[in-house]
């Protein structure tokens, strides 16, 4: 539900130029902005909480620097710096998401409002999900002191873009030494600031558990970005919880009235985001059961095809 944060506006008008943009993360609000998506509805597992339950409408424009925007006030959309106001959007649609949890009391009905045609996405860690960064660099306990470094206060009183302006100060800053420090495997020789002093207090206590050619500080800085006012989901699903998930799925499905005209399915293995010891089980249940409530032809196996081309290379 994000948006490439420096992409210009004008290559989702260009499909070349947009896929090398886009990713999982960030593809449904750049093709809203195209006018390929209305309504959004977001079906979430019981341990995701970037968002809370709810209807709401907001506005997606151009800002004055060329770039995709939203005046949705949600945390979420502000901890990445994706708000403006309303009134510096050109080109603006109106869009509306619906957050659902998929939990024990998920009501059915809901599923009546779904207007034909709409797409169904599947992600495969909807029902297992890792937070790839938990572990990364362990022994310095590197993960709870990026979420400390890169914390993000939700504004309560204060101006909502004044948060904003003091975010982008402090992610750029954290870039920005980041970059430098992967470039020249030392730190800035300005680097006296808050942020600095905690970047080089993190680095001290990485090196005296490992090398400095083990560590990739770019992914250091991309796990400490993923840290705002809550944390990736992280639920590692049992054999039964993983039954109880694929109930959930099937009542669901069975509550659609009408068919999608495109199902779409992401394994989100590469990232980690989907546990890779459950990935083929869980694939093979939802691609059975899409199959025997849609019926779908073959799907089509983008992820095998890239595997083939390395096997023959």
């Amino acid at each position: 539900m994000l948006i490439p944060k420096n992409m210009p506006e004008s290559f989702v008008f260009d499909k070349e130029k947009l896929f090398d943009e886009i990713s999982i993360e960030n593809w449904l609000l750049p093709g809203a902005y195209a006018g390929h998506f209305k309504n959004l509805w977001w079906i979430k597992p019981p341990w995701a909480h970037q968002m809370l339950d709810g209807y709401r409408t907001f506005t997606i424009g151009k800002n004055t620097n060329g770039n995709i925007r939203v005046d949705c006030k949600e945390n979420y959309f502000i901890s990445e710096c994706l708000v403006t106001r309303t009134e510096l959007l050109d080109n603006s649609k109106e869009i509306s998401l619906r957050v659902v949890t998929l939990g024990e009391d998920f009501d059915r009905r809901l599923l009546t409002q779904i207007e034909k045609p709409f797409i169904l996405d599947v992600d495969l860690d909807f029902f297992s999900t890792s937070n790839p960064f938990r572990e990364m660099y362990s022994k310095s306990d590197t993960y709870s002191k990026l979420k400390e470094l890169y914390k993000f206060e939700a504004p309560k009183n204060a101006d909502v873009f004044e948060c904003i302006q003091k975010r982008e100060k402090q992610m750029e800053e954290l870039e920005e030494i980041f970059k430098y420090l992967q470039e020249h495997r030392v730190l800035p020789e300005k680097c006296d600031s808050k942020v600095g002093i905690q970047v080089k207090d993190l680095r001290e206590k990485m090196l005296v558990h490992y090398s400095d050619e083990e560590i990739d500080w770019e992914l250091v800085h991309d796990a400490g970005s993923t840290c705002d006012d809550s944390e990736l989901p992280h639920h590692v699903s049992n054999d039964e919880e993983l039954e109880v998930m694929f109930g959930r799925f099937c009542g669901f499905l069975e509550g659609l009235k009408i068919t999608p005209v495109i199902v779409t399915v992401s394994r989100s293995t590469e990232d980690d985001y989907t546990p890779g010891e459950d990935v083929e089980k869980i694939q093979e249940f939802v691609l059975r059961t899409l199959k025997d409530k849609f019926d779908c032809s073959e799907p089509i196996l983008d992820y095998a095809k890239d595997t083939e081309e390395i096997t023959n290379k």
